[in-house]
């Protein structure tokens, strides 16, 4: 086949949605060239019989004959005139019952689909850098910390606060747990948190899972194109290593933590230090960052460093204490996650 046709009614509808608006109203004539490279593309599609590959057009010269009224039945037309390699040469033209419409021609080429969908989808993505909080946004990882917390306590010999409630201690940096949660001062915290990695280091960062749902998830985000990294007040180091526990190392560009001296801990910090780490640059590229959590804390650094952010319900941390740090989207699941990125 070195020809096709295709038809269609110019409706009102139908030429919003060439034009990329749902309430413009003007002449048909961009509704009629985007038929006719439809044709176009259509034919080569045909042509190349391979579904690794798609088109790309490259190049259109139209040359219009008359205006076409809404509510016309168009038929556009192109024909292959020569073919170079991967590169497609038309003829194109419409017309409605009143004769022809348009008439020029077209050139396309053939290029790698995934590859080009990837660029294409990275390109149009609201967000760029996705960052990942770990504990409760990732992982299930509250057995391994209240473990571990339980383990330091003990060893100082110190009253055991109630743990019950995850919030306390999960997202929040763990010098400050020590201090706020246990009551401890600058040197009792520093060897409770000594302690509590010791611990952690054997044990405690076995019992993590991941959520369901959000590997398919990272999947996803990698495909189309996101660069993802884990945005954690954790250990740097034990983040990588929970990471690769979990399976799910190879879908971060980057692993973005605390440092062993407690430095790098808030997430006003961490978020700059990940887009960087991401190979961007912050101040520029705050408009295309977003920060995902389950905590305050986490909502508190995304406000702090003026990114966007997405609270998850389905972690560890408060619906109504990341409101009151000003956020105001949420997921229930990982699956709503890719969903409300692209909102």
């Amino acid at each position: 086949m070195t020809e096709k046709t295709v038809f269609m009614k110019v409706e009102e509808q139908n030429l919003a949605n060439s034009m990329g608006s749902g309430t413009l109203e003007v002449l048909a004539t961009p509704a009629v060239v985007a038929l006719m490279e439809y044709a176009a593309s259509s034919l080569a599609a045909e042509l190349l019989g391979d579904d690794t590959l798609t088109t790309v057009g490259t190049m259109i010269s139209i040359e219009h004959t008359a205006a076409t009224p809404l509510g016309a039945d168009v038929t556009a037309t192109a024909k292959l005139v020569r073919q170079d390699g991967r590169s497609f040469h038309f003829e194109v033209s419409a017309a409605d019952k009143k004769g022809e419409i348009a008439h020029g021609t077209h050139t396309r080429v053939s290029v790698r689909a995934k590859s080009f969908q990837k660029k294409t989808d990275a390109k149009f993505n609201k967000y760029r850098y996705v960052l990942f909080d770990l504990d409760g946004t990732v992982s299930r990882s509250a057995e391994g910390i209240r473990a571990s917390l339980e383990y330091a306590i003990k060893q100082l010999d110190v009253p055991m606060p109630n743990l019950d409630d995850y919030t306390l201690y999960i997202g929040p940096p763990l010098i400050d747990t020590f201090k706020n949660l246990v009551g401890l001062d600058d040197e009792r915290a520093e060897i409770g948190a000594h302690l509590y990695r010791s611990y952690y280091n054997k044990r405690g960062k076995l019992l993590n899972h991941a959520y369901d749902g959000i590997e398919a998830l990272l999947q996803k985000l990698k495909a189309e194109g996101y660069l993802l990294a884990v945005c954690t007040s954790k250990y740097e180091p034990f983040a990588e290593e929970i990471l690769h526990i979990l399976e799910l190392h190879q879908y971060f560009d980057a692993v973005c933590g605390s440092n062993i001296d407690g430095s790098r801990k808030d997430k006003c910090d961490l978020i700059p230090y990940a887009v960087e780490t991401l190979g961007g640059n912050f101040e520029r590229d705050r408009a295309k960052t977003v920060m995902l959590g389950d905590t305050w804390f986490d909502a508190r650094g995304a406000a702090q460093s003026g990114v966007d952010f997405i609270g998850v319900r389905y972690g560890y941390g408060d619906e109504q204490a990341m409101r009151n740090e000003g956020a105001a989207v949420f997921a229930d699941t990982p699956a709503d996650i890719e969903t409300l990125l692209k909102a």
